[in-house]
């Protein structure tokens, strides 16, 4: 597991922050992702035999489920493997464009992104920057 440093943070996209009350549920993945954490995870909605499984790509009816927390034991996951999904908490995440601290997330609908920018975007519920980073940086992120 390798973490990186930046302007004094330490840190890889997925990790969750110690001594921070977290919501988190176990899914079952539908699609691989070539990724140790901090990808976006959506469900969806509507439709039965659903429970329990959640998506990289947003599927027709797609909701916003969390991000994916950053495990010691994956640095990817297959269809089939289970990733636990933070839906409330703080975590790091890897963002599209700059982010300011006190700027709202969004999920970017072309790339699944994690961004500030709400054109083209799907609000992360409750989600808000805590600290500021260039585009391609990791930033700290909080679901409330």
């Amino acid at each position: 597991m390798s973490f990186e440093n930046q302007h004094g943070m330490k840190g890889a996209p997925g990790l969750a922050f110690p001594c921070v009350t977290h919501s988190i549920e176990t899914g079952v993945m539908q699609q691989d992702k070539d990724s140790e954490g901090g990808f976006v995870l959506w469900i969806k909605t509507g439709e039965a035999g659903e429970a329990g499984k959640v998506y990289v790509d947003k599927p027709e009816n797609g909701t916003f489920l969390g991000i994916a927390q950053r495990t010691l034991y994956n640095d990817s996951y297959k269809a089939g493997m289970t990733v636990n999904v933070l839906k409330k908490g703080r975590l790091y995440v890897r963002v599209l464009g700059e982010v300011k601290a006190g700027d709202s997330a969004y999920v970017n609908e072309t790339n699944n992104a994690i961004t500030a920018t709400s054109t083209g975007a799907v609000q992360i519920p409750g989600g808000m920057f805590k600290t500021d980073a260039a585009d391609g940086e990791l930033a700290e992120l909080e679901i409330i």
